[in-house]
């Protein structure tokens, strides 16, 4: 039987990635993750398979099948990549929970009982990732059962702890549930006309048809309150598809009602916000007028308008298996989550992001028309979210061509060059208005779905002046050397990793940022290699002299590990008491690190921390008091440094005479 499940599996995880599906955490693509993750169990433990063995046998799926379904062949590799991901990722746990579970079942054998608890069957598979059914079929080789009602039990009850942590986080904002809604329907009200949101720069009136507290419906509401308003039609658009919600104000003869979130449920708007200003209260009936803020949608809407130019460029260079995961249109950014199992390289970033900016450098028209679902589908190159339920009929959002010459002539060819979506959102007119598109950022959000995170407009440019300022700064680091070299690197080092520049960019920025710290670490070694030279050399004409002490001054600037590190060196090599002095001129700050033989040589000793701050007196600074002879300080006046060996050198004359 295991042979025939491995084998079962690994055909059908093959044609259903062939095919553009994944293992995932959600609906049909979990149903994948569980189909692979109860293979790989069964290889491992029941046919002593090795680690990574599933991944392998992807090949003989496309040797004896590959000649009818040519897919196979096209995709093997990346069927091969995704499930090599995968079977790393659950063979990490695979183990460590296969151990688990046989504790929690010899429990329940040991008190003699036959149920694995709900609890425990979902720990397995929170913490390891093992799903209900590997955990049931795991019980039932040891004739045990799982409380299968009590797994879902509490799978929900941490459901309702996550969403409660995010209601906590959004600031608990007013929510209309399926009792709420059902409680307009039955008071008359109809679903809220919001067919004015794609109209721009103009006032929309309309009247309010119900009040909503967060737990209760009201004829009026007073000034301060917080609430939820319900419009027979309005111009604001609801957050959705990923497109943040419009702000703005509702006037009356009430005054000024603060819109500031927009949300729709069940097919109402809910305008939720209070009333500004000192005039009493609104009402039921009363007449408004939606004012939008339109200035903030026109930074909305080209992240918008990017965001599918960005989905069509991912698809031109890294294939036609990404698909859109979600996204997230803001004022200031737009976020983009997408299916590909491994970070995208930077020459592609770059590739990317040259694809929008030739789309809105060409000044491309975008057009958006309603037509029936099953029209809109046939649309050659169509993209829409897999998963996604849509209305019928539905919006379709076009780049470059007018969305009825796409209707009217569905499968040309040329349509594959052309972005075009299924999108119920606010968009620019022509993608001139975009002005500029920069990547900021490429990274993994989960197991198989990468994030991209970019600007548009004048973010977009400040991005690119900011890296082409950067390069100026590097260009001029290279011509550096010493403590100016080392100052330079520190800036860059500091400001680079935070600054809002394109990825692919930083990326290159970063590699000479790391050339630099390795002129910087040469030029540190040379430095200590002198500075240990110069600290020995004055520790030798010590002794010669009759000395049982010495201070020497090197040049390591304000740095307290190589200064200790010199002392240390002299100390085990000469013996001899040792001070180390180093200033940093740009600071005016210096490092003083003081050091002492083993007093069990029965030689007369300075005691390390009254001699450490003799010389940091003038210094004006403060040390440490030691430990085994060796102590540390800083001082705020550099200036000082020959007065400080002056006075260190008399204390200690003084102490070991």
């Amino acid at each position: 039987m295991a042979y025939r499940v491995v084998a079962d599996h690994i055909r059908t995880l093959s044609f259903a990635i062939a095919d553009g599906s994944c293992p995932g955490n959600e609906g049909r693509e979990y149903v994948l993750r569980r189909i692979l993750r109860r293979a790989v169990r069964y290889g491992r433990e029941k046919l002593k398979a090795r680690e990574g063995f599933f991944n392998g046998l992807v090949s003989v799926v496309v040797k004896v099948m590959g000649d009818v379904f040519q897919e196979l062949k096209q995709k093997e590799q990346h069927i091969r990549e995704i499930i090599t991901a995968e079977e790393a990722s659950f063979g990490n746990t695979l183990l460590k929970g296969i151990e688990r579970f046989k504790k929690d079942a010899k429990e329940v054998e040991d008190a003699q009982g036959k149920v694995i608890s709900g609890q425990k069957a979902f720990a397995l598979w929170d913490t390891y990732g093992f799903p209900i059914d590997l955990t049931q079929l795991m019980a039932e080789e040891r004739k045990l059962e799982v409380d299968v009602e009590g797994y879902y039990k509490a799978m929900d009850e941490a459901k309702k702890r996550s969403r409660s942590a995010k209601t906590k986080q959004a600031g608990g904002a007013v929510v209309l549930d399926a009792d709420a809604t059902s409680a307009l329907h039955k008071m008359g009200v109809s679903t809220t006309d919001d067919s004015y949101k794609y109209i721009w720069f103009q006032d929309h009136g309309t009247s309010i048809k119900a009040i909503y507290t967060g737990s209760e419906f009201s004829e009026s509401a007073s000034l301060g309150d917080e609430v939820g308003i319900v419009l027979q039609s309005t111009s604001f658009y609801a957050e959705q598809g990923g497109q943040i919600f419009d702000t703005g104000l509702l006037e009356g003869s009430f005054g000024s009602f603060e819109v500031c979130n927009v949300q729709v449920f069940g097919g109402f708007i809910l305008h939720i916000g209070s009333l500004t200003g000192s005039r009493g209260k609104f009402c039921v009936g009363d007449e408004v007028i939606c004012k939008v803020d339109y200035e903030r949608r026109k930074l909305i809407a080209p992240n918008h308008t990017c965001t599918h130019m960005l989905n069509f460029a991912l698809r031109e260079v890294l294939g036609d298996h990404i698909n859109q995961k979600g996204s997230i249109v803001l004022p200031e950014k737009l976020r983009f989550d997408f299916r590909h199992g491994k970070p995208v390289d930077p020459e592609d970033l770059t590739e990317i992001e040259k694809i929008v900016n030739e789309q809105i450098k060409a000044e491309l028209d975008v057009y958006a028309k309603q037509v029936s679902l099953a029209d809109a589908k046939r649309i050659n190159g169509l993209r829409a979210i897999v998963g996604e339920v849509y209305p019928d009929p539905v919006r379709v959002v076009a780049i470059g061509r007018n969305v009825e010459e796409l209707v009217a002539n569905p499968d040309n060819n040329e349509w594959l060059s052309l972005s075009t979506e299924l999108c119920g959102g606010t968009h620019i007119t022509n993608t001139k208005e975009a002005k500029k598109f920069a990547i900021l950022s490429e990274s993994a959000v989960s197991k198989g779905i990468r994030r991209i995170t970019a600007v548009t407009a004048d973010s977009a440019r400040q991005a690119f002046d900011l890296a082409k300022k950067f390069e100026q700064e590097f260009e001029e680091a290279s011509e550096e050397d010493g403590s100016a070299l080392e100052e330079k690197f520190a800036s860059l080092n500091s400001r680079l990793g935070p600054a809002a520049i394109p990825a692919a960019k930083k990326h290159d920025l970063l590699s000479r940022l790391q050339a630099l710290q390795n002129r910087v670490n040469s030029l540190q070694k040379t430095n200590y290699r002198k500075a240990v030279q110069v600290a020995t050399e004055t520790a030798e004409t010590a002794t010669s002299q009759g000395k049982s002490f010495c201070i020497a001054r090197v040049d390591l600037g304000f740095a307290a590990t190589p200064v200790r590190n010199v002392v240390l060196k002299v100390l085990k090599q000469k013996g001899i008491s040792i001070m180390v002095i180093s200033t940093d001129e740009t600071t005016n700050k210096a490092v003083v690190c003081a050091g002492v033989p083993d007093k069990s040589n029965k030689v007369k000793q300075l005691e390390v921390s009254e001699w450490l701050s003799s010389a940091l007196g003038p210094l004006k600074g403060k040390g440490g008091r030691g430990k085994g002879g060796v102590a540390t300080g800083q001082g705020n006046d550099a200036s000082k440094v020959d007065e400080a060996i002056d006075v260190a050198s008399k204390f200690a004359e003084l102490k070991l005479r």
